[in-house]
């Protein structure tokens, strides 16, 4: 575990302003040096078992900022590799990523797009004649500025002479704006990022993502078949980009003639509907573009991002998969991952500025993520803490009946992820599944046991404590029966019990797979926030009965257990 930087703390003579993103080898601040001046530093994540690859990325990187002298290029400033937290420093980019641009403010019209392609090509030229290839040139790495586009991210630069870093048998790169001949186990060339120059124009120009956002292996797919999705482009504007998105390395358009093409459809004009649907249905076996989960942004990037913009390591060799499947029958694939800026970093999202690593398993699945759903959770919660004002003792059962099935699917689903990330999807996954579910219940009863005794025990010390000073002293009086407490207090009691015994269940001791379960449970049984909506009204409605019987005076059932403390 590492412990992040917050304002004001100071990380080798830079006084940290703001976190501004964060990877899975480290986290990007804005700073500010010892004469005030704003600067962005990098740090690897703090500790002892700071990753030796980690340090080498970064010390390639500073070497590969030094190489290049260029306005489209963030200038390295300062670097320190020794330490528990290594650190980065290059000049602050004032600008937003291309992703958030478009986010924004739409598609580009042909205008801005010739614009944006000039501009880029000239800096991967003068980076290329430097003798650096990016290899992972996207939206999110591509900086807009007042003094044009800048580029961020070289963490897995390559020089040309460079001895490669990834693992035998894998290439890093993100899906869909990775080169298809990389993953036949051709080196890094200058080849590789005029296919991300020109996947990211496709981007700007339809504010979609070329060739879809899941599943990776689909997305890999097309982008082999040079299938992608160009809809509403005028001739001019498809010809280039698809042109210079061909699969093979020797038919793509020259970055020359392709800027020459963006220019001559922003002077003359480029009308979509000169565009024939055939010429941008690539290949039937993928099916067309209409049928990708292509995501088009249209909405605030600080909560909506284009895609999971993640460099990912991606077995080399892939073959090409089966078509994308229907919704009913999807596998399930994630757009989380490693610790991605979500909706808990709405305020800074937009702002990421370099980093943002993700090492893949060779299988290219990707683990999802579950959104924690707390307000659901939450009122979930409310009618189980209601009952156990009227019935203590099955309330507890209750609970810890949920508790070991939540488990369970924590185990489950964390075996099955598992499996598919060694050796990617296949057909038996469910008949693994329900074959090893027996012993995932006894190993989810068996995980559960610390947190429900914790738990257990601190309803029983609560419940005992509570009643012996009801019994002894009157604090609030029953009308009827002045002498006595009134019969509300004891369900009172009982159900503020409950709910520390829920939230010791839920946050005590070993209870991450408890959590990870019921989010991973609530993602299949109460999809969308309309179902959500629907459970949680009945949720609330349970609650509200379960109260009114408790304020009518029922007696309280105490089974399974004996009964009430007695001090008599």
């Amino acid at each position: 575990m590492w412990a992040a930087a917050t304002p004001g703390d100071e990380v080798g003579g830079y006084r940290i302003v703001a976190r501004l993103g964060q990877g899975a080898t480290g986290a990007v601040y804005r700073a500010e040096d010892g004469g005030g001046n704003p600067v962005a530093i990098k740090v690897l994540h703090a500790g002892p078992d700071t990753d030796e690859s980690a340090r080498a990325r970064l010390a390639r990187e500073a070497a590969t900022l030094r190489r290049l002298d260029h306005p489209a290029v963030a200038a390295v400033l300062d670097v320190e590799l020794e330490g528990e937290s290594p650190f980065i420093v290059t000049e602050l980019v004032d600008g937003t990523s291309l992703e958030d641009d478009v986010a924004r403010h739409g598609a580009y019209d042909a205008d801005r797009l010739a614009a944006l392609a000039g501009s880029l090509a000239d800096a991967l030229e003068s980076v290329h004649g430097a003798g650096v290839v990016h290899r992972d040139l996207k939206p999110s790495n591509i900086m807009v500025t007042a003094r044009g586009p800048v580029l961020i991210d070289f963490g897995i630069a390559h020089g040309f002479e460079d001895a490669r870093m990834t693992t035998e048998g894998l290439v890093m790169g993100t899906p869909g704006y990775l080169a298809p001949e990389m993953l036949t186990g051709a080196s890094p060339s200058v080849a590789t990022d005029w296919w991300g120059w020109a996947a990211s124009l496709a981007f700007a120009a339809t504010a979609r993502a070329p060739f879809g956002v899941t599943p990776v292996d689909a997305v890999l797919a097309r982008a082999q078949a040079g299938s992608a999705d160009l809809r509403g482009l005028g001739p001019l504007r498809t010809d280039a980009i698809a042109g210079a998105l061909r699969p093979d390395p020797a038919e793509r358009w020259e970055p020359a003639d392709v800027v020459g093409s963006l220019r001559k459809a922003a002077d003359v004009g480029d009308d979509p509907a000169a565009v024939s649907p055939a010429d941008l249905a690539a290949t039937v076996a993928l099916g067309a573009p209409d049928q990708w989960p292509t995501q088009v942004v249209t909405r605030d990037p600080r909560t909506a991002p284009v895609n999971d913009g993640r460099t990912r390591a991606i077995a080399a060799d892939v073959p090409p998969p089966p078509p994308p499947p229907t919704d009913d029958a999807a596998p399930v694939y994630g757009v989380g991952g490693e610790r991605a800026l979500g909706a808990d970093d709405a305020d800074t999202d937009w702002l990421r500025p370099v980093l943002e690593e993700v090492y893949e398993a060779p299988s290219g699945y990707v683990r999802p993520s579950h959104a924690a759903r707390s307000a659901l959770l939450f009122t979930l919660a409310l009618p189980l803490v209601a009952a156990a004002a009227t019935w203590p003792g099955l309330a507890f059962v209750a609970l810890a009946v949920l508790v070991v099935l939540a488990r369970y699917v924590g185990y489950a689903a964390n075996s099955l992820h598992g499996r598919r990330e060694r050796r990617g999807v296949g057909r038996s996954d469910p008949a693994r599944v329900a074959v090893s579910a027996p012993w995932h219940v006894v190993r989810a009863a068996v995980g559960s046991l610390p947190s429900l005794v914790i738990a257990g025990c601190a309803g029983l010390v609560l419940v005992v404590g509570s009643w012996w000073v009801l019994d002894r002293q009157v604090l609030v009086a029953d009308t009827d029966h002045p002498d006595q407490n009134a019969p509300w207090l004891y369900g009172l009691v009982l159900a503020g019990t409950m709910a520390v015994a829920v939230l010791l269940a839920w946050f005590g001791p070993a209870t991450a797979t408890t959590r990870e379960g019921a989010r991973a449970g609530l993602r299949h049984l109460v999809p969308g926030r309309r179902a959500a909506l629907v459970v949680g009204v009945l949720a609330l409605a349970a609650a509200v009965w379960l109260v009114w019987i408790a304020w009518d005076a029922h007696a309280i059932g105490w089974w399974p257990f004996p009964g009430a403390p007695d001090f008599s």
